[in-house]
């Protein structure tokens, strides 16, 4: 039988180089992102969370027409200087959602709230939807 002694200190590897353009696995541009969002129904209203870390109020468009929502949000990187980036994971660009809602909504009575870092759309569903039936003539 072999014992290996695993506490014998090995030197530390060396830091991973800065992250460059040319360096980078993934090109942002070329990602699909897509802004996540939960979409629920609670009694007489849609709600709808999605994240916005690190955006105000100011750096968010919402737009709702003929039952379709659309959420932008403008690109906001911190503005902490940096020497080297080691990793960049993180999405700092502009990313914006078009959504199909489930229901009708009355977008006249939407309200919209951002806390701590989270998106919060509130609409008014129409409750006299109707249901038709068209016959081929």
């Amino acid at each position: 039988m072999r014992y290996i002694n695993v506490s014998r200190q090995q030197p530390a590897p060396p830091p991973p180089p800065p992250v460059t353009a040319e360096s980078d696995d993934l090109d942002m541009d070329e990602a699909e992102i897509e802004l996540p969002v939960d979409i629920a129904r609670k009694g007489d209203f849609l709600i709808i969370l999605a994240p916005m870390i690190g955006a105000k109020n100011e750096d968010i468009n919402i737009t709702v027409n003929n039952d379709i929502l659309y959420i932008h949000k403008l690109a906001r990187y911190p503005e902490e200087e940096v020497d080297n980036n080691y990793v960049r994971e993180c999405h700092w660009d502009s990313i914006a959602r078009e959504i199909q809602l489930p229901v009708s909504v009355d977008p006249e009575a939407a309200r919209a709230s951002l806390q701590d870092g989270v998106l919060k759309i509130t609409l008014p569903i129409i409750n006299n939807q109707r249901t038709r039936i068209i016959k081929i003539r």
